[in-house]
């Protein structure tokens, strides 16, 4: 008895994969795109769906839903769901009728998905956010976040959370004749975040923590 207490709690039970829900989309979603590759490596790939809901977020857009699936026995299944990690379809600033720019990618077994936002005519930002599958859940192991302007400056935002690594750049650009450049300047540091993000609950892009000794801040 004590020793299954002690594999119970080692190994806590997990739905098999051949239990996983049909994909089931609600009447009304609309599909944005749809992406594959191996999330797990076993050499099978996973299929990613990106869908916009019938939910407007109060403004011009829809919110969205990202599914992450499996294909079993030629059915499409339902791995996992999630709500927090795709901004709406149309937030993203000055992006007029197009919407938000969006891509899903697969590689080195981990999801990545980089949105764009557009403050005005000529500054932008992106996030590339890296998801894995590990410890039976979906985790933030890595972030790229780009603020740039067409000419007057480009900072870079670079986050390994599983090494805790901060590597922070900023390049400046000769926007205006009459204003001095600032200088370049690039900071490499181990920040002590108090574990690795997850993926449900994270919103891209809305985070900022102070920069130790500094009155700057990094962004992910």
């Amino acid at each position: 008895m004590k020793l299954f207490l002690i594999l119970f709690i080692l190994f806590p039970l997990q739905m098999p994969v051949r239990q996983l829900p049909d994909l089931f989309v609600p009447k009304g979603y609309t599909q944005v795109l749809e992406t594959e590759g191996d999330l797990d490596k076993d050499g099978i790939k996973e299929h990613i769906y990106v869908f916009d809901t019938d939910k407007t977020d109060g403004e011009l857009g829809f919110f969205r839903v990202l599914y992450i699936c499996k294909s079993i026995g030629g059915k499409i299944k339902l791995w996992k769901k999630n709500t927090s990690v795709l901004r709406s379809s149309k937030n993203c600033g000055f992006c007029l009728d197009d919407g938000i720019d969006l891509s899903v990618t697969i590689k080195n077994n981990t999801l990545i998905i980089a949105q764009t936002f557009n403050h005005n005519s000529r500054h932008y930002s992106t996030v590339n956010s890296i998801f894995r599958y590990q410890h039976a859940d979906w985790f933030l192991i890595g972030s790229t976040y780009n603020l740039y302007d067409t000419c007057e400056f480009d900072f870079t935002y670079d986050i390994n959370f599983s090494t805790k690594k901060v590597e922070i750049s900023e390049n400046y650009g000769d926007c205006d004749e009459n204003k001095k450049i600032p200088e370049d300047k690039s900071y490499s540091f181990n920040y002590p975040f108090k574990g690795i993000p997850r993926m449900d609950g994270f919103k891209p892009g809305d985070n900022a923590i102070k920069v130790p000794n500094s009155k700057k801040y990094f962004l992910y």
